[in-house]
């Protein structure tokens, strides 16, 4: 697809709120030339891949995406975030890899897709407080953000599973990307789309994301590591 300029965002003062989404989203100090040539490269060679592997991704980056900003990075490494009142603005620490970027604008992209859709139509009845199991955090996470989770995570699964069918050097580290998305998902989607918070509407999204889910391939490569990946999960 023909992809719209995106802006890198490093001068605005107030591209992070105060308060912002996390004590780990903090804005970098106006890049140098040099730090913005390797944005630029990563930026590059993440969209020629998700060209290759997953163009209806690329086409939503270019339909949706208008804005990065750079963060920090923490001690933990990677850190990402999406703001629902900035839909169009992805957050994120410089990532190691274009294949890491790639996946990162994918995920973030989700969660401004779903707050969108939030915005217009109430999927779920249920409070704010954090008393639910989501297998790719440590911490309970409440209703909202679970049924975020699971979005993005179930994006991922899919792209992952593509990325690994190129036959790429990047092969072994997206069969495990998969398997481990994969099998996360697997293990919330079923209670989820069972769950009485859900509104009528938001039945019909659940249930919409389980054919989602059974949709994506049985690929002969991540038969063990989905294997490896349920025992973990």
């Amino acid at each position: 697809p023909r992809h719209v300029p995106v802006a890198f965002d490093d001068l605005d003062p107030h591209r992070v709120p105060d308060g912002g989404p996390g004590p780990a989203v903090v804005p970098t100090d106006r890049a140098t030339a040099a730090e913005r040539a390797r944005w630029h490269t990563l930026w590059r060679d993440a969209v020629a891949l998700l060209d290759r592997a997953a163009p209806e991704r690329a086409a939503e980056l270019s339909a949706l995406l208008r804005c990065v900003v750079p963060l920090r990075t923490p001690a933990a490494g990677l850190v990402a975030a999406t703001l629902p009142d900035a839909f169009g603005a992805a957050f994120a620490s410089r990532p190691a890899t274009a294949l890491d970027l790639a996946a990162t604008l994918v995920h973030e992209i989700q969660h401004s897709k779903l707050a969108a859709v939030l915005d217009l139509v109430p999927l779920h009845r249920a409070g704010p407080e954090a008393r639910h199991w989501a297998p790719w955090r440590p911490d309970p996470r409440p209703f909202g953000g679970l049924l975020q989770g699971l979005y993005a995570h179930l994006a991922l699964a899919g792209l992952w599973g593509r990325v690994a069918a190129l036959h790429g050097p990047e092969q072994r580290v997206a069969w495990d990307a998969h398997a481990r998305c994969w099998a996360q998902v697997g293990a919330v989607l079923p209670a989820l789309v069972h769950a009485p918070e859900l509104t009528p509407e938001g039945r019909e999204f659940a249930q919409a994301m389980a054919d989602a889910y059974a949709r994506l391939p049985a690929y002969p490569g991540a038969l063990g590591p989905r294997a490896r990946a349920a025992a973990e999960v």
